[in-house]
């Protein structure tokens, strides 16, 4: 984090996730049911963002709360050299194992697509 507190990096890492999904200030605002001047507020640092809402933007862009917050070191695989469909797929996987839509040993509907297609991307 450098030089930086936790809250100007947090209010930086939100609208960098935010913008990373193509998600306008308004979109994000919908989706966590707060107003634009909110989100507004948290992205500028001018109000903390409280553990509620910090869990649900964390689950929304697939990221670790710790992540989010600077907490972890998050081992990380290069998306370079990769193309724009390959690099959602990553990330939606990614997301389904930090979250999972489906628990126990088999894999459900979600992880079972999520593999064809990465095979499928992957080794055509």
């Amino acid at each position: 984090m450098g030089e930086y507190t936790m809250e100007y990096y947090l209010g930086e890492k939100i609208k960098k996730l935010r913008r990373e999904k193509n998600w306008s200030q308004k979109d994000l605002a919908s989706k966590i049911n707060k107003s634009v001047s909110t989100i507004s507020g948290y992205e500028s640092d001018a109000h903390p963002v409280p553990f509620d809402v910090l869990v649900t933007i964390a689950q929304l862009v697939g990221v670790s709360l710790d992540e989010l917050v600077g907490l972890g070191t998050s081992e990380s695989l290069s998306l370079d050299g990769l193309t724009e469909p390959q690099i959602q797929l990553m990330r939606k996987l990614r997301k389904e194992f930090l979250n999972p839509t489906s628990r126990g040993n088999d894999f459900g509907y979600n992880k079972m697509s999520i593999l064809h297609d990465l095979l499928k991307l992957f080794y055509d």
